[in-house]
This record gives structure tokens, C-alpha cells and sequence, in this order.
């Protein structure tokens, strides 16, 4: 009789936890380094998972895990409660929310968009009011941390929006984040996620021109780069990126990255025009970007964004 009452018990928490959790069918919208890491986690803890991308090869791997893959973001909409948008760009941005076939056409009412892209304040804004007009919840979520983290469950949330909605999702946020902060109206999310981005990627240029100081008086770089690395002259991710810098500095780039070249100049830009719309001006930010176009210029796009450490260290001027 006792070990009855144990099963029954087991089986109406499983019952509550399914209501709560798998009822819930996930969309996800963008499936490049990021958005494959959070599709694979969520299918590893049993999300129904559909997926959405503008190249349905960058897809397969998510679909041979038990992800369902739609043509249209439209259909997507119709399959799913909860839809997590993560893209690289503006313009893949409007793909979901702006064609013919995206959010601007689409009936939202019930439906929950979770939007983890970077981009502006103001387009945030713009995506906020987007998906309110068609009756749909919108929360933002730009998220902190690469693509370990996000396979992992390890990311940061900086959430904007309605505070009762983001609460309500914690079940799902819980598998996803190690730590997410409401900030409060849309924007401030981004806002917070661009000035996290901000000393990081003006870094790996200090670091350059650091390393530049030891090699133009005659210091190995291989052992300049590793003192520095264990010191107070390495950011709290740099110890992660000595393969990059390495390679950068030996003329042997593969075109492996967490954060493009490309990516970074993004970000930077829209740093800039932040400031600039504040009446400010970011002049570390302005000459770090320098630095960026060179390697651009050299096509270096989808190179790791640390490569610039070395790329200054041994030929950039």
C-alpha cells in the first residue's frame, strides 16, 4: 500500500510538470551558431520544437534531432504558443517580422515572441510594436554569452517588456539562462546588451596594441601573450581566445569563430549610432572600429573577433 501511494504521487508531479513545460510548443526563428545551440538545448529537455530558416540546410542538424521545420514563418506561427527569434542582421530581421509572409500578417493573439537578436534600440521599439499590433506578446531577451553557454543553458536574459509575462515563462527560462534581469520597458535590453559588448570587443584591440609594445622590443609573442593572459591585462574571456590570437599572429586564420569580425562591426556601429542619437560621441569605440574595417578589408568577415590581437601585434598599423 505504501509503495502505491509513492507511484501515485510520482505520477500526478509528471502530470503538472508536462502541463506546465512540454504543453508548451516552441518556435525558433534562426537556426546560425546561436540559435542551433539554444534549438539543442531545448530539444534535449523535451521542447516540441518547430524551426524556421531562411536556408533550410543551416536546419538539418536541429531537424535529425526531432525538430520540425517550416517553409513559412506563417505556418510556424500557426503551429506554435511560444516563437524564440535570434538573427544576425536587420535585414534578416524584416524576413520574419515584415515580408508577405512574417509577423506583420500574422494573427499573434496567444502567441509569445521572445526576441534574443542584437540590433538598435529603436528597431527593438519598432519589432515591440510590430507584434502588439497584431495582438501578440512581446518580449525582449538579447541574450550574453557564445555558443557553449547557449548549448549549455548558461546564457544571460536582458528582458524588457510586461514583467508578469516574463515571469510566467520562467519554466522555460529556467533551462535556458543561468541568470536573466528584467530591466523594464523594451529597450533597455538592448541597451544593456550593447554595453555589455562594449568593452569586450574594444579588448581585443588593446590587447593588440599591447602585444605590439612587447614584440617592437623584442619579446616572444608566444610569451608575451601568455603573461598577459595571467595578468590584470587579460578580460575574463581572453584565456578562451589564445587560439585565435595565435593563429591570427601566424598568418593561419581558418575561419572558425563564436563571434565574427562581421558580427562585431555590427555591434560597434550600433554603439556608435547610440551615442550619436544621445548627442554623445564613443571615441574608443570610433578607432577600435578601425581596426575592424582593416580586417574586413583583408576578408577576414566570419574570423573570430580576438583575431584583431594579433592581427596588431604583427602587421596591422
Amino acid at each position: 500500500m505504501f509503495k502505491l501511494v509513492i507511484i501515485i504521487s510520482i505520477s500526478r508531479h509528471k502530470k503538472n510538470f508536462v502541463k506546465g513545460r512540454k504543453m508548451k510548443k516552441i518556435g525558433l526563428c534562426g537556426t546560425g551558431k546561436m540559435g542551433k545551440a539554444i534549438g539543442a538545448r531545448l530539444i534535449e529537455k523535451e521542447y516540441n520544437l518547430s524551426i524556421w530558416n531562411r536556408t533550410k540546410s543551416n536546419s538539418d542538424d536541429l531537424i535529425k534531432l526531432g525538430g520540425k521545420f517550416f517553409k513559412k514563418v506563417s505556418d510556424l506561427v500557426d503551429e506554435v504558443d511560444i516563437i524564440i527569434v535570434i538573427l544576425g542582421n536587420d535585414d534578416a530581421l524584416k524576413n520574419v517580422y515584415e515580408t508577405e509572409t512574417g509577423f506583420k500578417n500574422c494573427d499573434l493573439k496567444n502567441k509569445i515572441i521572445i526576441e534574443m537578436s542584437t540590433t538598435s534600440v529603436n528597431y527593438m521599439k519598432e519589432l515591440s510594436n510590430l507584434v502588439l499590433n497584431q495582438n501578440g506578446s512581446f518580449i525582449e531577451c538579447p541574450v550574453g554569452g557564445s555558443t557553449k553557454p547557449a548549448r549549455d543553458g548558461q546564457l544571460l536574459g536582458l528582458m524588457g517588456g510586461k514583467k508578469s509575462e516574463i515571469d510566467s515563462l520562467d519554466f522555460l527560462f529556467s533551462h535556458l539562462f543561468r541568470r536573466y534581469e528584467y530591466l523594464g520597458e523594451i529597450g533597455k535590453g538592448t541597451a544593456m546588451k550593447l554595453a555589455i559588448n562594449l568593452p569586450l570587443l574594444v579588448y581585443w584591440q588593446s590587447l593588440g596594441e599591447a602585444l605590439k609594445l612587447t614584440c617592437q622590443n623584442g619579446i616572444q609573442f608566444e610569451k608575451a601573450l601568455d603573461i598577459m593572459i595571467d595578468t590584470s591585462g587579460a578580460c575574463k574571456v581572453a584565456h578562451l581566445k589564445i587560439e585565435p590570437i595565435l593563429k591570427a599572429y601566424n598568418n593561419n586564420l581558418n575561419g572558425s569563430s563564436t563571434f565574427g569580425l562581421e558580427s562585431s562591426l555590427k555591434d560597434m556601429k550600433l554603439m556608435q549610432d547610440d551615442a550619436l542619437k544621445h548627442d554623445n560621441y564613443f571615441s574608443i569605440v570610433s578607432e577600435a572600429i578601425k581596426y575592424i574595417e582593416k580586417g574586413l578589408d583583408q576578408n577576414l568577415h566570419n574570423e573570430d573577433a580576438s583575431c584583431t590581437s594579433g592581427l596588431i601585434a604583427k602587421n596591422f598599423s
